[in-house]
């Protein structure tokens, strides 16, 4: 840990001047300027085609199915776990029934 702060001191301790800082920013931007022509050239284009036509369709119906995805509202359960309840209140069991075990260590 102290190996860390020791190593990031040192950027702290060289006495920069306000036309050093100018001069690095400005060789920075040459660089990212340089970097975007590169970047402009070495541009991929697809040509259509049957299968690039029916991986875009695939691709469409996927993304408006996960648009479509809502997350239930908290009334929405709450309402269905109040329904699921009332069912089970109102369910009478007809003749002899009897609740199986849930797994065989409850026998």
């Amino acid at each position: 840990m102290l190996g860390m702060w020791q190593a990031t001191n040192w950027a702290t301790d060289l006495p920069l001047s306000s036309f050093e800082l100018l001069a690095a920013g400005g060789a920075l931007l040459i660089c990212a300027a340089i970097l975007l022509g590169v970047r402009r050239r070495q541009r991929v284009e697809l040509e259509s085609s049957v299968v690039t036509e029916e991986l875009m369709a695939y691709l469409a119906r996927i993304a408006n199915a996960l648009e479509g995805l809502q997350v239930p509202s908290s009334d929405a359960i709450t309402k269905d776990v109040l329904l699921r309840l009332q069912e089970m209140a109102n369910a009478k069991p007809a003749g002899k029934v009897r609740e199986m075990p849930v797994t065989t260590y409850d026998r």
